[in-house]
Formats: structure tokens, C-alpha cells, sequence
């Protein structure tokens, strides 16, 4: 698969936002998960609607990391493709920059 198939994948990975089945899984991190329902809902549009793609965060071109200010804390996102391994695929992966 190449960087522009991979880039597609997860780019439509993240369109499913929130709504991720199995064998793909999304995942939020302790510090993500405590916050407000509010709070997180703006995070995931925010994962969902990524696209300040470049050469700096995305050499690959595989569209595979984020990375965003919100409320004055920096979070990541990452997709991580697990290949079947365990029975999932691709996972999404949305934290505090200091979990990482």
C-alpha cells in the first residue's frame, strides 16, 4: 500500500469520528477521558476535521499524526495500523501532549 493509500485510509478513519467499530478502535487517553463531555466532543471535531497536513508533521504523507492547541493544552492524535494483530486494525489514539 502506498503513502497515498495509507493517507486515504486514515483520513477516512478519522471521517468516522466517533463513530469507530471494531476491528478499528478509538481511543482516548486517561487525562482525555476525564475531561467534559463538552470538551470532548470539540476534541474529536477537532481530530475528525484535521488537515494542517505538511512536511514537518507528516513527512511520510501517510496522515498518520496531529497534533493542536485546545484550551491552552497541546493534544495528539496518532493512528497506529496494528495489521490485524489481536484482531484489530488501525487505531485511533487522541491524548494530552504530555501523555505521550
Amino acid at each position: 500500500m502506498g503513502n497515498k493509500e495509507i493517507a486515504s485510509r486514515n483520513d477516512q478513519l478519522r471521517s468516522k469520528i466517533p463513530s469507530i467499530f471494531p476491528p478499528n478502535v478509538l481511543f482516548l487517553t486517561r487525562g482525555v477521558a476525564n475531561l467534559s463531555i463538552e470538551d470532548v466532543s470539540i476534541i474529536l471535531k477537532m481530530v475528525k476535521e484535521f488537515n494542517q497536513f505538511n512536511q514537518d508533521n507528516d513527512p511520510w504523507g501517510e496522515h498518520d499524526f496531529g497534533a493542536f492547541d485546545y484550551k491552552g493544552e497541546k493534544f495528539f492524535w496518532k493512528i497506529d495500523d496494528y495489521k490485524g494483530v489481536d484482531g484489530y486494525e488501525l487505531i485511533l489514539t487522541i491524548m494530552f501532549a504530555h501523555e505521550y
